[in-house]
């Protein structure tokens, strides 16, 4: 495994996507800066140097490679592990790419795939709000950070550190064959609510019931239920 990290980068995600060829499996790439960083649906993200956690993990093992659709979810698990070992409460994960605590969005994660046309490998980007003291720009919610939730600085490095060793815990569990899902039904934030949907291009009003066990979500709509992957829909809570 190979740690690297850069003061300034464009992308910790982009860099991967161009060098994963000669990269091993499960090479972390972290940094203080990403002047391009990027959240789901080329949503921008946003950060001064050195306020949060920027990362990207690649995957080349072919046994994970097989077990994609959980991926993001063990990500997110991972991060709630680390949250709730700082003693943060109330940590959620919103299907299938984001944690929250209180209801506010304290991180992001982004998984991208290389396939030639198979599958090469993915890249697991995560950017996690640490030592923000506010927000500029316009939210559709307000986001959050460790800071505002504690009213101290963290250290950016340790947490690398203590999130990249509970990451790579979980994803060799998942490989073993460990089954995740009581935790992250447990951890759900969206069970139970009905809320607004992007379903293609139409806004719809779905009752969600709940994550599978495979990672998909199930959803009911005008009465009927259905199973969704995550490329399939997007939601506004």
């Amino acid at each position: 495994m190979s740690f690297i990290h850069f003061e300034t980068i464009d992308s910790t995600n982009t860099w991967l996507k161009q060098h994963w060829r000669e990269n091993e499996n499960m090479t972390f790439v972290s940094a203080d800066y990403q002047s391009q960083g990027r959240g789901r649906q080329q949503r921008r993200w946003q950060s001064e140097r050195g306020e949060s956690l920027m990362f990207s993990l690649l995957v080349k093992d072919d046994v994970l490679l097989e077990k994609y659709q959980l991926i993001s979810l063990v990500t997110a698990c991972s991060l709630a592990e680390a949250l709730e070992g700082m003693k943060i409460s109330d940590v959620m994960i919103k299907w299938p790419n984001d944690v929250y605590v209180g209801g506010r969005k304290i991180c992001g994660i982004l998984l991208e795939g290389v396939s030639q046309p198979q599958l090469q490998c993915l890249i697991i980007g995560v950017g996690l709000n640490v030592n923000q003291k506010r927000f500029s720009g316009d939210y559709l919610h307000e986001p959050v950070s460790l800071y505002q939730l504690t009213g101290h600085i963290s250290d950016v490095g340790k947490l690398r550190d203590q999130v990249y060793q509970l990451l790579i815990r979980n994803l060799e569990a998942l490989k073993s064959g460990k089954d995740f899902s009581k935790t992250f039904q447990a951890l759900d934030y969206l069970q139970g609510r009905r809320v607004r949907a992007l379903i293609g291009n139409q806004s719809r009003e779905v009752a969600v019931i709940g994550i599978n066990a495979d990672g998909s979500l199930k959803i009911k709509v005008d009465n009927e239920e259905t199973d969704i992957t995550s490329g399939e829909i997007s939601f506004h809570v």
